[in-house]
Order: structure tokens, then C-alpha cells, then sequence
């Protein structure tokens, strides 16, 4: 990219950077997040096979649950280093130190609005009890990250200070946390570079959301000298959110060329494990890991990204775990149609593919959204493929919810047979996908690798409804469905998932 050696002009970027996780930590400070033993462990895993060079696994001091959490984690002997929070006092650091873990992050506010309203000591009183804290936790033989909590709104004098005292006693590296997000890019350049010319130990950034700016301060940080960057999957975090893993390591790997040890390929995956586990929905617009993110409607678009990806994607989907997706809509071109036609195995003329467009568009001009089952019902009245669609089809549903869970029954047609299947679970999406695993999944070969349901923010509009199936040579599907229910979105999307496999089995049987 052209301007990449202007960047590399202007600053002395580090071959690669460390990636610093704190989804569980905080992370898990999200607001209505708490995760049991069993998520950490698994989620632990995953940023461990994701490739970050040090997970943060907790506070252990906050309960036992989490103390516990933290303990089990480190006897799996993960590949990347692990670590735990402590305040700069001696109880919370012999905890620490208990959990075995790789490092102890040390931390205590540096601020005069911290000092005087929170700690209520002086600053000399601050320098004195983190470096006190420092060298006690060194005498037991542990990796010391020490962090200046509201290091941006610290007198930049004070904090360099700060963190010339606790490297003196043994610290190895030192973080500069934009605690509440209160940080410009111009000015994490003058405090990172103030800093980088101070000291011997890394510098680490850890950024807050609350102005939208933590993954440019961020990257900023890297920019002026820092070596290592704290984030968190999908950006989660305590009010905003931190800066998001995803975007930083993409975003470094792409557009400054410097590595990191993260596995881009896996990131999509780790992302919605954590959504999954967290309850934390991923907006659709989030750039690298959001629904919209490599998802094209305008006619435009799709036919420069057919042509060629790089006219209208700044990275191949694949990278980082994803797949193209074309969406119909009302501003959809005649290829969106034509394309999304041949992944269903179906060539459409020219004067086929114009008679479907205007009726999409006619649809969305009413507000309407389109559904692969009604695109299907268009192929059949513009082709002579008339069996498609007609191998699974929903003739009915009933869902029946009581305090103790739901039941849900399902009446399908499948190849002309009527079936009626039955599942319980402890909501209705799950009740469904129980009939999934009870009666379909051995049957049709596939399982029900993924999927979502996004709930309509308004009774006037519809909630939708994604599900990936995989067959057992590793390919997917994707059905979607539409409706004012979103179990019946699901089910939906479930059946026409379904729809696709069948279609494909006999595709290649013809």
C-alpha cells in the first residue's frame, strides 16, 4: 500500500507486538457479565489457540469462584503466559501469587482526581507504596506488569516518575491505561513517546471506548513505542468496552505490516464463542467480526466484488474466518441476483434475473426485507426448476412455554413425507434446535455448527434469523428466515438450511 512506506518514514514501528487479552478480566467487567468456571476455561483455550502472547484470566481477590477459575486455567499449561490482577497491597499480591500464574499485574491510580477522591494519599505516598509493592512481589520470583491506573490524566512529570521508581525495583514492564477513554491520539503519541524515552522495561497501552478512539489510541501507542497492547474480544469491556482485539491485530497486520502471534483465521470464531458465552451481541456493523461486515447489498458493490474483491473489500473474508455474503434488497443490481441464484445451483438469463430484481425491489420499497425462501419462490416462477424449495417445508408450528420450559413441535413435508418432531428446551430456540439433534442431524448427515437470532427492535419489524449446518466433509450452509417471531425466524432459517443440503445431495446424485 502506498502510504505504508510513509508510515514507515515517519515512525520506527517494531517488527511485532505483543497482544496483551483481557476478556477475562476486564472483559468479564462488562455490565451483566458474569461467566462460570466451565466459560473462562473455555474461552482461556480459545484465545490459547487464537495465538495472544498473554491472557489475563482475572482478579482473583473479587471471590473464590474466581480465584478457583484462575487456578484451573493455569494447570492446563497453555502456550500463552498467563496473568492476574492485584492492587498494589499485600493481600491482594499474596493471592496473586498463589494462583501461579505467569505474571502479576500490579495496579494502583496515579491521577490527582484518584488520589484525592479514591486513594486519599499524597503522590509521594503513591510512589512509595508501588514500589513497596513491586519489590515484595519480586522477593517471590514472579513477572511484574505494572500499571498507573488514569495514566492520561496524570501529570505527565509525576507518572514518568511513577514508572522510572517501580522499573528500578524490578518491574519488567509497565502499562499506560487510558482508564476512562479521556485520551486523543495526539495526545497517547506524547505520552507514550515521554514514557518510551524513560525507561528501559516494554511499554503496554490499555485503552477504554468511551470516545470511540481506544483502537486508534491504540495504534497510536504502537506508533510511538509501545510493544504491547491490552484488548479484548469484540471490544468488550467496563462502560464502552476496551479496544477490540480484532480490529487491532487486523489493522497491524494489514495496513502497518507489523505481526503479531494472533492467528487471523481463528478470530471470527473466538468472537462468537465469547458472544455466545457472554450474552454481549455483536453489533452488525462492527468492523472484522459483524454480520455486515463482508455482507453486500448495493447492485454496485456486488458487481465490483464479483469482479473483484479489492474493489469493495479491504481484506479477503477468509482471513479472518469469514465468508462473502450477497443480501437482496431493494438495492440490489441484476449480478446480486444472478449470483445468489448460482450458489443455489440455479443460471439465470439476463431477462430472468431483471423480472426477480424488480421484485425484490418492490418488495423493499414497501420496507420489506427478502429471505432465501422467497428468493427460491422467485427462481420457481422464472425457471423450470419447480422442485426447488418443495423438499422441506414447515406446514406448521406450535410452541408451548411454561415456567419449567418450552415444547415445541414441528410439522414438516420432507421429499413427501409428513413428519411431526417434538423437542423441549429451556427457551424456544432451543426446543427447536433439540429437534434438530434429536430427529434431523444423524439423518441428513450434518450438524448445526452455528447460528443467530437477532430480535426485532420494534413490533412493526421483523427479527432475523441466521443457521450454518456443516456436512460431514466440512461443507456449509447458510439458511435465513424473516418473521415477526423469532422462533418462527428460526425455524425458518433451520429448514432452509436443511432445504440447501437436500438440494446439493441432489445435485450431485443427477
Amino acid at each position: 500500500m502506498a502510504w505504508r512506506s510513509i508510515i514507515s518514514r515517519e515512525y520506527i514501528l517494531p517488527e511485532r507486538v505483543q497482544i496483551f487479552d483481557t476478556t477475562l478480566r476486564d472483559g468479564e467487567q462488562t455490565p451483566g457479565v458474569a461467566l462460570t468456571k466451565d466459560n473462562k476455561i473455555e474461552i482461556a483455550k480459545a484465545l490459547d489457540e487464537l495465538g495472544v502472547d498473554v491472557i489475563e484470566l482475572g482478579f482473583p481477590i473479587v471471590s473464590k469462584g474466581e480465584e478457583e477459575a484462575i487456578k484451573e486455567i493455569v494447570k492446563e499449561n497453555l502456550r500463552s503466559k498467563t496473568c492476574v490482577l492485584a492492587r498494589a497491597n499485600k493481600l491482594d499480591i499474596d493471592k496473586a501469587i498463589e494462583c501461579e500464574a505467569d505474571w502479576v499485574h500490579i495496579f494502583i491510580a496515579t491521577s490527582d482526581i484518584h488520589l484525592k477522591h479514591k486513594l486519599k494519599m499524597s503522590r509521594e505516598e503513591v510512589i512509595e507504596k508501588a514500589t513497596r509493592m513491586v519489590e515484595y512481589a519480586k522477593d517471590h520470583n514472579v513477572t511484574i506488569h505494572f500499571s498507573a491506573e488514569d495514566a492520561t490524566r496524570t501529570d505527565l512529570d509525576y507518572l514518568v516518575r511513577v514508572f522510572k521508581a517501580v522499573e528500578e525495583v524490578g518491574a519488567d514492564s509497565i502499562d499506560i491505561p487510558d482508564t476512562v477513554g479521556f485520551a486523543v491520539p495526539s495526545i497517547i503519541r506524547m505520552i507514550v513517546s515521554t514514557v518510551k524515552k524513560s525507561l528501559e522495561v516494554p511499554i503496554a497501552i490499555h485503552c477504554h471506548d468511551d470516545m470511540g478512539l481506544a483502537v486508534a489510541n491504540s495504534l497510536t501507542a504502537v506508533e510511538s513505542g509501545a510493544e504491547i497492547i491490552h484488548a479484548t474480544i469484540n471490544g468488550i469491556g467496563e462502560r464502552a468496552g476496551n479496544a477490540s482485539l480484532e480490529e487491532i491485530v487486523v489493522a497491524l497486520h494489514t495496513l502497518y505490516g507489523v505481526k503479531t502471534n494472533v492467528k487471523l483465521e481463528k478470530i471470527y470464531g473466538v468472537s462468537r464463542l465469547v458472544e455466545k458465552l457472554t450474552g454481549i451481541i455483536v453489533p452488525k456493523n462492527k468492523a472484522i467480526v459483524g454480520e455486515n461486515a463482508f455482507s453486500h447489498e448495493s447492485g454496485i458493490h456486488v458487481h465490483g466484488v464479483i469482479s473483484s474483491p479489492q474493489t469493495y473489500e479491504p481484506i479477503e473474508p477468509e482471513r479472518v474466518g469469514r465468508k462473502r455474503k450477497i443480501i437482496l434488497g431493494k438495492h440490489s443490481g441484476k449480478h446480486s441476483v444472478m449470483e445468489l441464484a448460482r450458489q443455489f445451483g440455479v443460471r439465470l438469463n439476463d431477462d430472468q434475473a431483471e423480472t426477480i430484481l424488480r421484485e425484490i425491489k418492490n418488495i423493499g420499497d414497501l420496507g420489506h426485507k427478502i429471505n432465501e425462501i422467497q428468493f427460491l419462490e422467485m427462481l420457481v416462477g422464472v425457471t423450470d426448476r419447480c422442485n426447488i424449495n418443495k423438499k422441506a417445508v414447515i406446514k406448521d408450528i406450535c410452541l408451548h412455554s411454561t415456567e419449567t420450559g418450552t415444547t415445541a413441535l414441528l410439522h414438516l413435508n420432507i421429499l413427501g413425507e409428513d413428519y411431526v418432531l417434538t423437542g423441549f428446551g429451556r427457551n424456544e430456540i432451543e426446543a427447536l434446535t433439540n429437534i434438530y439433534y434429536t430427529s434431523l442431524e444423524r439423518t441428513y448427515r450434518s450438524s448445526l455448527s452455528d447460528y443467530r437470532v437477532w430480535l426485532a427492535p420494534s413490533m412493526k419489524l421483523v427479527s432475523e434469523s441466521e443457521v450454518i449446518l456443516c456436512t460431514n466433509n466440512n461443507n456449509e450452509v447458510v439458511g435465513r428466515g424473516i418473521h415477526h417471531s423469532h422462533s418462527i425466524a428460526f425455524a425458518q432459517a433451520l429448514i432452509n438450511a436443511l432445504n440447501q443440503l437436500l438440494e446439493k445431495e441432489e445435485m450431485r446424485n443427477d
